[in-house]
């Protein structure tokens, strides 16, 4: 017998399979869909708030941040003494020594990495902790002395603000800029006076000339520019005290063999912006384990599903495949025909999950939220990456490859003699 010509048999004869058993083959189609939709949605919304999250704490952190790090680990003046050479030394109780988180030559650190061709600008930085208080209600919060036109050249403070301009910081005297969180907390707004309290006791009374949200909640919870003058008066030091030195680069690429490079040539701790934040992002590598962990489970639950329609099939049409087989159809036919019965489930299933995939991150990307964690935004942040399109599909033809390549195999042994004896 000759296969028809024009239409492949394979393909009509694979069709009439699938739509003999309706219901299956939906269930089946549905639950690739399912599969493919679920991991776009998931796989776009956690990278979607990792971008997010990402692109704030480059735009408001530094990519290299320089520090004086006390060193807690000093050697007891006994074990430096020749007569205890080669013995056991144990001093208890031995109080640290009192260093201060000064770094020196700080302005000439300062000047050097300006003159660096990879550095794009550094500002230097004098934190402490302190006692914010508005009347009766006080807060804890990190004050930052800055140098405001620095900062705000390389962090962007400006862009932030939702009342105030960060320049006032500049030309009023004894100005201070909170974090949204920190104002909302201490129920003050734009022009109130506060009182800030250092730990040795300084005390300075401070009008709040700006509000300030970066969308990092702990940083807005806690934060508050003033200006490193103003920084130094509180803890009672020099023009040259500064604790910090924050380095913004051209390529953020170079920031940790950089940030390796500079702890050798200045002698002080030098983190890049990913060794900062590294406790966040082992969080996000649990959170993409758990997406592909997701679809791998869904689209096997779809894979059992798959194998289990095209093995009733074949004990089902056992007669026809004897009679295919009688009519010349080769065991590789056969293989063909039950392999593209389940690429054809794969295929539509796979698109109409990407369809519904795309078209569920536009409608709830555009639903107004108000999520508060690592990060605050009003709309949810999703990720449109052609690569998750990509690899969605690939992993559903896959996966529905090797569920029908089982079936496909037992149907190309099958003996056209055994079924006709049979019968």
């Amino acid at each position: 017998m000759k296969k028809t010509q024009g239409r492949d048999p394979i393909l009509k004869i694979a069709a009439t399979h699938l739509l003999a058993k309706k219901r299956q083959t939906l269930v089946a189609t549905l639950g690739v869909m399912f599969g493919i939709m679920v991991f776009i949605l998931q796989a776009g919304l956690i990278t979607g708030f990792q971008n997010v999250f990402i692109e704030q704490t480059i735009n408001t952190t530094a990519n290299i941040h320089i520090y004086n790090e006390p060193n807690n680990n000093r050697p007891s003046i006994l074990s430096k003494d020749s007569v205890y050479q080669n013995k056991w030394v144990v001093v208890r109780n031995q109080k640290p020594k009192d260093e201060l988180n000064k770094i020196r030559n700080a302005w000439q650190i300062v000047d050097l990495l300006e003159k660096d061709p990879e550095v794009a600008g550094v500002s230097p930085f004098l934190g402490t902790q302190a006692i914010l208080r508005a009347g009766i209600t006080q807060y804890a919060g990190r004050l930052a002395g800055v140098d405001i036109e620095k900062e705000n050249l390389l962090f962007k403070v400006n862009d932030y603000m939702i009342e105030g301009e960060s320049s006032r910081l500049k030309t009023i005297n004894n100005g201070i800029i909170l974090g949204s969180g920190l104002a909302l907390k201490l129920g003050v707004k734009m022009n109130d006076n506060i009182s800030v309290i250092t730990p040795n006791g300084n005390s300075l009374e401070m009008k709040v000339i700006g509000i300030n949200k970066t969308g990092l909640t702990e940083v807005d919870k806690a934060r508050a520019y003033i200006s490193i003058r103003n920084a130094q008066k509180l803890l009672g030091t020099d023009n040259s005290y500064i604790t910090d030195i924050n380095i913004k680069l051209k390529n953020i690429d170079r920031a940790i063999p950089l940030a390796e490079l500079y702890t050798k040539k200045f002698g002080y701790t030098a983190d890049d912006w990913k060794k900062a934040n590294a406790n966040i992002f082992g969080v996000f590598k649990i959170q993409n384990m758990v997406t592909y962990l997701i679809i791998f489970s869904i689209l096997l639950v779809s894979g059992f599903g798959i194998f289990n329609i095209l093995m009733m099939i074949i004990y089902e049409k056992m007669p026809d495949i004897a009679i295919l087989k009688a009519i010349g159809y080769k065991d590789r036919d056969i293989r063909k025909l039950f392999l593209t019965e389940s690429i054809v489930i794969g295929v539509i299933g796979g698109i109409s999950g990407l369809v519904m995939g795309f078209l569920l991150t536009k409608i709830l990307g555009r639903i107004p939220v108000d999520v508060q964690g690592f990060t605050s935004f009003k709309y949810l942040p999703f990720n449109s990456s052609p690569y998750f399109y990509i690899f969605a599909l690939f992993f559903a033809l896959v996966a529905t490859s090797l569920a029908g390549y089982f079936p496909a195999q037992k149907a190309a042994k099958v003996d056209p003699i055994d079924i006709i004896r049979s019968k």
